[in-house]
């Protein structure tokens, strides 16, 4: 007598599970609870790329997303008005709709993203972090890919291919640490299974062994060398990196493993956007103003930016707005060579922004001089908003530049950006073109101040033309900053990045 078949029911195939490693993000996407609303911790424009990525790819649901970032309690007690019990609930629940909170003393007393103390120096914070996820995440989530971002997560793309996992590693800067086979040991890491994998500050000619102690690992350079594909943030600086068009600046490990990738085929520039909501028609602190109002609305938001800076209150005044954190690679030298220009004496300008103790204290002195022509003020989100929407010119004049956000975010609001022709720089910033009706903005080439004074003239001309043609130029320039610029865009680039890599395994 024949046995009856059995009905097995076939499992259903799942999902790609993606697991996004970031060290910063502005926000969550809705739908991850209100637990979420409280994980933000920003040092650049990682943590707005990283944000809008995720949201797309949340919303797009053809993946099982994963992500894996600090907790930074501090930030989040503040965010929240949490104690200590709701602090330690934020963890389990998160986990369980896929975000992964990495727990270590080095995040809970940050006072910043990337802020160093003597207790925890970076290399410590960047080890805890890579410590959960290589010994734990990799193994738990089980992704199909890992996408590793920047300096702090470069060990990741080796340990997940002695697993047989696809990873992409994106480059944000050219920042690195180093620590030693037998620190990252001592640290938790074991590096054994892959060290072949890694980028050794020194070709260890003598064998791994003879190298444990004193030879170091660069963490950027090993993500670069371990990935399966690698990408910078903008087409233009990934063709500087490899050309060594930055030679003293760029780190060599970084130039040398990216020209390899990128002579393997490996290596991609994929141009960031700006986050949607950078709209002036859903301005959360700038009086809301459209294309239609744009006149109207930059004037009102004018006056209030001149106010609340303490520069003189003068609607016709030209108002220049520096939106960058003050270190010489955004081109802090030309800024200060500027000020103490004649120049000057034409120009209002606004600083909305934090960096060098000895470069805040510089502009603080030129600004009692100034006779309410320079204010500059701490970073914030809502000055910097304010900035954008009142301003007339936004300043980038930047040695190097991966990608940049605000040269973006300007013409949303009809600010013009003045650049250098550098990086993601000349990616979005066409010049300005008034018998062709062309353009965004001021482009200059070379690291000078005559070059940048130059750029600021041109600007300063604009502001004396007719007012019914300016409004004509900014309003097409902020309809094409929409349409030009898009995280949707972005997001669907990554996602057949993400393709390529699932298909490849």
């Amino acid at each position: 007598m024949a046995l009856p078949k059995l009905h097995i029911p076939r499992r259903r195939r799942r999902r790609p599970r993606i697991l996004i490693c970031t060290p910063e993000i502005t926000e969550l996407p809705e739908g991850l609870g209100n637990a979420a609303n409280w994980i933000r911790a920003k040092g650049g424009g990682l943590g707005d790329i990283s944000a809008g990525l995720i949201r797309h790819l949340h919303e797009d649901e053809r993946y099982d997303l994963h992500i894996a970032i600090p907790k930074y309690d501090r930030q989040i007690a503040g965010l929240g008005g949490i104690g200590t019990h709701e602090l330690d609930q934020i963890g389990p629940t998160l986990q369980r709709r896929g975000v992964h909170l990495v727990r270590d003393s080095a995040f809970s007393t940050s006072p910043s993203v990337y802020s160093e103390t003597d207790a925890h120096p970076r290399v410590q914070r960047a080890l805890a972090f890579q410590r959960t996820i290589v010994n734990q995440l990799l193994d738990d989530v089980r992704p199909d890919i890992v996408h590793c971002n920047d300096w702090m997560t470069g060990l990741v793309p080796a340990a997940a291919k002695a697993r047989g996992i696809g990873s992409l590693f994106t480059i944000h800067n050219v920042f690195t640490e180093r620590a030693s086979p037998h620190e990252l040991d001592q640290a938790g890491i074991d590096v054994r299974r892959y060290l072949r994998d890694l980028y050794f500050e020194h070709f260890p000619g003598g064998g791994f062994d003879a190298t444990w102690y004193d030879n170091r690992v660069d963490f950027a350079a090993s993500g670069i060398h371990a990935a399966g594909l690698v990408n910078t943030v903008s087409p233009s600086f990934l063709r500087e990196l490899v050309e060594g068009a930055h030679e003293g600046i760029v780190p060599t490990s970084i130039t040398h493993a990216i020209g390899e990738k990128h002579a393997a085929g490996k290596a991609l520039g994929i141009l960031n956007a700006p986050n949607d909501t950078v709209d002036p028609r859903k301005a959360r602190w700038a009086e809301r103003f459209d294309v239609a109002t744009v006149m109207e609305g930059k004037r009102a938001n004018k006056l209030r930016l001149q106010r609340r800076m303490g520069l003189a209150a003068d609607p016709e005044a030209p108002l220049f707005f520096w939106p960058n954190r003050l270190y010489e690679q955004k081109g802090v030298s030309l800024l200060l060579a500027l000020l103490q220009s004649p120049l000057a004496k034409r120009m209002q300008v606004a600083v909305v922004a934090n960096g060098e103790e000895r470069t805040e204290r510089q502009l603080g002195v030129l600004a009692l001089g100034s006779e309410g022509r320079l204010a500059r003020q701490p970073f914030s989100e809502e000055l910097s908003e304010l900035g954008k929407a009142g301003a007339d010119f936004l300043l980038m004049p930047s040695l190097y530049e991966p990608c940049g956000l605000p040269q973006m975010e300007g013409p949303r609001f009809g600010t013009l950006p003045i650049v250098r022709s550098v990086g993601g720089l000349k990616d979005t910033v066409e010049p300005l073109d008034l018998d062709h009706d062309t353009g965004v903005g001021f482009v200059f080439e070379d690291y000078a101040l005559e070059a940048f004074a130059a750029a600021i003239s041109e600007a300063l001309d604009f502001c004396g033309r007719p007012a019914s043609l300016r409004e004509r130029i900014l309003q097409r320039v902020m309809r094409e900053s929409f349409e030009r610029h898009s995280l949707a865009r972005v997001a669907a680039r990554y996602i057949e990045v993400y393709q390529s890599l699932l298909e490849g395994r």
